[in-house]
């Protein structure tokens, strides 16, 4: 269902007094039904992290950068479809199998999640590459899972008998870290050692 195996793209690069490591998530997709009209439906992605991005509370890493990139595809030929997404450090979805909810059963933990996509429309047969730079996204960091709450509603139709249940796919999602590892001292151990 939702197998993806995670990587990490690790790049140490040494100054004279830290070393910077990338970390980045196996790209991944995850589709998000609508099953009515102008009331969302949400669903909860769980994702487990990086080995490396867990264990950095005993290494005195500086989280510098967290960003996602992922592509939204609305496959509708007459739907306008309204999306948003938030983040959460509690949830009940595991990375195989989502959890799906409404505005009647929503969890209570989704008022505390953090926003990250504001909601915006993606009109019929379109394809958005969407960056997200959330400063909650850095909180991320040092957890071992964390939750993504997806919404979509339909708050449009053209012309043409619309399909339900209808979907907003987000692809090739990818989450990537930059992280910094002070040496301190190091500098001077180097210059005068001539390296």
């Amino acid at each position: 269902m939702m197998k993806r195996a995670l990587f990490v793209s690790l790049s140490l690069l040494l100054s004279a007094c830290s070393a910077e490591i990338a970390v980045e998530t196996e790209p991944f997709d995850q589709t998000v039904s609508v099953t009515s009209i102008l009331e969302p439906v949400y669903a909860e992605v769980a994702l487990d992290l990086p080995e490396e991005s867990v264990n950095t509370e005993d290494l005195d890493i500086i989280v510098e950068q967290v960003a996602a990139t992922l592509t939204v595809v609305n496959p509708s030929t007459t739907l306008t479809l309204r999306t948003s997404a938030r983040l959460s450090f509690t949830g009940t979805a595991t990375p195989d199998e989502p959890e799906l909810y409404t505005d009647l059963n929503r969890p209570a933990y989704y008022n505390t999640a953090a926003e990250i996509l504001p909601a915006r429309d993606f009109g019929p047969n379109s394809r958005t590459a969407v960056r997200i730079d959330s400063p909650a996204l850095k909180e991320a960091i040092g957890r071992r899972r964390v939750w993504f709450i997806v919404s979509n509603t339909v708050v449009r139709s053209g012309l043409g008998t619309p399909v339900l249940p209808a979907n907003i796919r987000l692809e090739d999602i990818v989450f990537q870290a930059l992280l910094t590892k002070p040496f301190p001292g190091l500098g001077g151990a180097l210059e005068v050692g001539g390296l």
